[in-house]
């Protein structure tokens, strides 16, 4: 009798596991998330809770955003964003250079680039009492080559410089700042 109730008990559970492990999968990127028909609370049950929310920028064409960064060092990013409705607009994986190259250097703080980019992997002090941000991020040239963006801040934390490296643990290529 035991043996079969711990039988049926192990069989649960592994049946848990690969349904636990699906929903893992599934819930990644919000792929199957519909924009305009998929709402706050069916994301929220796909993709988990956010690990921030942010209020959008004056003019957005939404009211707030749901950031999902994936990974310790994650190289993927996704931002949420809804609409006063809570109807999903759009879903991003943000960590690229295109959306980095959308830093106004001069003009944004660092609240704006979190809103943009999500949390940085690093943050190191930075010359003048500023600091950097560093983002592990893969290239969007097809290759999926790791490369770094950081993003530097002035002692005001408004930005001052953004760029692209490769990555240190790439292997091959050259080292250097590409101007966004």
């Amino acid at each position: 009798m035991a043996s079969s109730v711990c039988h049926a008990l192990r069989a649960v559970l592994v049946a848990a596991g690969v349904a636990v492990g699906a929903a893992g999968c599934a819930s990644y990127s919000g792929s199957g998330l519909a924009p305009g028909t998929a709402t706050a609370a069916q994301t929220r049950a796909l993709m988990g809770a956010p690990a921030a929310v942010h209020r959008a920028a004056p003019g957005a064409a939404y009211v707030e955003s749901w950031e999902y960064p994936r990974g310790p060092l994650g190289r993927h990013t996704y931002m949420a964003r809804f609409d006063g409705r809570g109807v999903l607009v759009s879903i991003d994986q943000v960590l690229t250079v295109e959306t980095a190259a959308r830093i106004r250097i001069g003009q944004d703080t660092r609240d704006d680039v979190r809103r943009l980019l999500g949390r940085p992997a690093m943050v190191y002090p930075a010359r003048g009492g500023g600091e950097s941000w560093d983002y592990a991020a893969f290239a969007s040239d097809g290759q999926a080559r790791r490369i770094r963006i950081v993003v530097e801040f002035d002692a005001r934390g408004v930005a001052a410089a953004a760029g692209e490296n490769q990555d240190p643990e790439e292997q091959g290529g050259t080292l250097g700042a590409i101007a966004l």
